[in-house]
């Protein structure tokens, strides 16, 4: 029953909101900007301590930055935008790819 009737009708809306949730996640700044260092190196330690992301970066650093700085702060945000932009557009052509299941139910 599950696999012929839930999740042919439910994988799209999984999916979708799994991209979506990607997506928040990374446009969440004070959350991170609080809970995580600021520290600025690469590190392959996914669960060890620091780590900066793009928000708490531009959260971190924009009153303090120079003219040079605020440029690179804001082209960041801008990365951070077309990330976000595409993740969501994405998760929408997913829902709109299985829209057919929609009007059946």
């Amino acid at each position: 029953m599950i696999r012929t009737a839930v999740i042919p009708y439910g994988k799209a809306g999984i999916i979708a909101s799994v991209m979506l949730g990607l997506g928040r996640a990374l446009g969440e700044t004070i959350a991170l900007a609080l809970t995580l260092g600021s520290v600025f190196a690469i590190n392959w330690d996914f669960l060890g301590p620091g780590g900066i992301t793009i928000a708490s970066n531009i959260a971190n650093r924009f009153g303090e930055a120079d003219e040079f700085g605020r440029s690179a702060l804001i082209a960041s945000g801008l990365v951070l935008f077309a990330i976000t932009l595409v993740v969501n557009m994405a998760a929408r052509a997913i829902v709109y790819r299985r829209r057919e299941f929609v009007g059946s139910a």
